[in-house]
């Protein structure tokens, strides 16, 4: 018994007691099944990937990397090589997985890929076997490293979705829209579209949003919709410099900082979310971020100018600046300036919806709270009473089955750290979910790859900063770390098949671009033009420009009668639906790949 009770002393003495030696055979199989997922690739197919397995090498590489690992450990006296060994290996697995996933509810999987993770994290946080704290990152080091995300994150993302736009993989819904309506902008200084609702209008009759002025000057100098996905893909990066002052100013180390910076540059919405075509929604992260970072220092002027930017990005972003200035005044009980964002978040609500509905015909859009009118009755006062009265009418709509890959998609990410604040007021903050995303009825409102995910983004994100502050020692640890993991492998999952499809449909017309792109050129800008859905953000200098399908006006009083007509073929039924309204008063004057342009006779 003393033999054996000596081994044991020597071996870990020698930093191989048995839990660290039953790590490295989990590194080791780790190691084996990232092997076997490089060689073989999906996994979908249990037979497939069975029948396609080197049984040999998998456990040749098992062995190899476990005689490696403690033979290392021996040479080099290390007992933070086997943690390390564990932790990547086992993030490297789970990203592999994430990356070749093909199922349905991608959440649900990810969600248990990230138990891998979770395994490896609380292992290797107790008794901080990585030296985490004796890891030292400075502020400046933190810096230089949010400005390399941003730059990473704005070249990358803008050129991958700018892919889909000379892929001819964009539609009038919603990018042909923007297209036309930064084009009008530059040559008359009004936000003015035909597509949008098959007459010439201002875009602010549907949404009042004017910081799109704020990028003109950039489109004056680019004049092409490719720059639209490159700001957008910066203004979203841009919250990694928020963060970094966010942290300053609460004092945490660059160590952390860094880690912060790591969490919101791979947060599953946000990057994601860029892969749908350009929309105001997409600059509100950044915004609420750096207001959050002006009242955290009571800077007054910083406060009003991102109070006002906020306001400017859309009429529904009032929401957003009432409840941070309801937090601002019951949480840091500054009442004198949460009273003064308050009033003015409400009065810019009351007069954005004036605007919209004294320019549009439609007013603000209501349809998407259809769910809580009463007796027919279309208004936010209807909603209210709804919400005042039958509390359990809400919630049964809150919690539906097809709304819990949403809450998991946005909380999950961070732990649902929010939630443990010891100050119960700051939940305040993540009141705009259920208004903005969890009562909706528009199913595009609670889904991750569209744009109404911005806003809540950047409270959750700032109430999850909120609590980690609070976490001391190994806890603190295990939560960033695991945080960490978990956006890494959750993006991936989203963001892969994304980047995939963009490269494909770049291979499918690489051949005939430049002839398709040459044809739309030839069209005349001061003509009438009917064009397919697909083609529209292509001919955004046509200022009376039309679109099919017509999702605004389906019962017309009279036939399309336009100067040229632009057929997709790809798409038969929209192909024939266009034949059958041109009829036989255009002719086809020319054609490339699958563009055909027509001309009335």
């Amino acid at each position: 018994m003393n033999k054996v009770n000596g081994i044991l002393t020597d071996m870990r003495r020698r930093h191989l007691s048995p839990e660290r030696i039953a790590a490295a055979i989990f590194s080791a199989f780790m190691m084996s099944y990232l092997f076997q997922l490089m060689r073989c690739g999906s996994f979908g197919s249990l037979s497939d990937y069975y029948n396609s397995i080197h049984f040999a090498g998998f456990f040749i590489v098992a062995v190899v990397v476990l005689a490696s690992l403690i033979a290392l450990t021996l040479l080099m006296q290390s007992a933070r090589l086997i943690p390390w060994a564990l932790m990547t290996s086992a993030a490297a697995v789970s990203l592999l997985f994430a990356a070749n996933y093909t199922g349905e509810n991608t959440v649900y999987f990810t969600a248990g890929v990230g138990l891998i993770d979770l395994i490896a994290v609380l292992w290797v946080v107790r008794d901080d076997k990585l030296g985490i704290s004796h890891i030292r990152i400075s502020r400046r080091a933190a810096l230089i490293t949010a400005c390399i995300l941003f730059f990473l994150a704005t070249v990358i993302f803008g050129f991958l979705t700018s892919l889909k736009y000379r892929a001819y993989a964009n539609f009038t819904f919603d990018f042909g829209i923007f297209s036309q309506m930064y084009e009008r902008m530059a040559v008359t200084g009004v936000p003015s579209t035909t597509v949008e609702r098959s007459h010439m209008m201002s875009h602010f009759g549907v949404h009042f949003s004017p910081i799109f002025y704020l990028f003109l000057p950039g489109y004056y100098i680019f004049r092409s919709p490719i720059y639209l996905f490159y700001i957008q893909a910066a203004a979203v990066a841009s919250g990694v410099f928020a963060v970094w002052l966010i942290s300053g100013r609460l004092g945490l180390s660059g160590k952390l900082t860094l880690a912060l910076e790591l969490i919101y540059a791979f947060y599953p919405c946000l990057m994601n979310g860029t892969f749908y075509d350009f929309h105001e929604n997409k600059f509100l992260t950044s915004i609420i971020l750096f207001l959050f970072y002006f009242i955290l220092s009571r800077k007054m002027v910083g406060t009003g100018v991102f109070s006002l930017l906020l306001l400017s990005v859309k009429e529904d972003a009032a929401i957003y600046l009432i409840v941070i200035a309801l937090y601002v005044m019951i949480s840091r009980r500054e009442y004198l300036r949460g009273g003064i964002m308050l009033a003015i978040a409400v009065i810019y609500f009351i007069m954005a919806q004036q605007i919209v509905a004294a320019v549009g015909t439609e007013g603000v859009m209501m349809d998407r709270l259809s769910d809580y009118f009463i007796n027919d009755e279309h208004s936010f006062f209807s909603v209210f009473k709804a919400l005042f009265f039958d509390v359990g009418y809400m919630l049964q709509q809150v919690f539906s089955a097809e709304k819990i890959p949403f809450i998991l998609w946005m909380l999950l990410p961070v732990l649902f750290t929010p939630f443990f604040t010891e100050k119960i007021s700051s939940l305040i903050l993540l009141l705009p979910i259920l208004p903005i995303n969890l009562m909706q009825s528009w199913q595009y409102q609670y889904d991750v790859d569209f744009q109404y995910t911005y806003g809540i983004a950047a409270l959750i994100l700032i109430s999850a900063i909120f609590v980690i502050v609070g976490l001391k020692g190994n806890t603190r640890r295990a939560v960033v770390l695991t945080s960490l993991c978990l956006c890494l492998v959750m993006s991936v999952s989203l963001i892969v098949p994304k980047i995939n499809s963009c490269f494909t449909y770049t291979e499918y017309v690489a051949s005939t671009r430049d002839q398709m792109d040459a044809l739309l050129e030839e069209v005349p800008t001061d003509a009438t033009v009917t064009a397919a859905d697909s083609l529209v953000p292509h001919l955004y200098k046509v200022e009376w420009l039309y679109t099919m399908p017509d999702y605004y006006t389906a019962n017309r009083d009279k036939p399309i009668d336009t100067d040229y007509f632009v057929i997709d073929t790809r798409y038969s039924n929209l192909e024939q639906e266009m034949h059958s309204v041109m009829g036989d008063q255009y002719t086809l004057i020319r054609s490339a790949g699958f563009v055909e342009l027509y001309q009335h006779r």
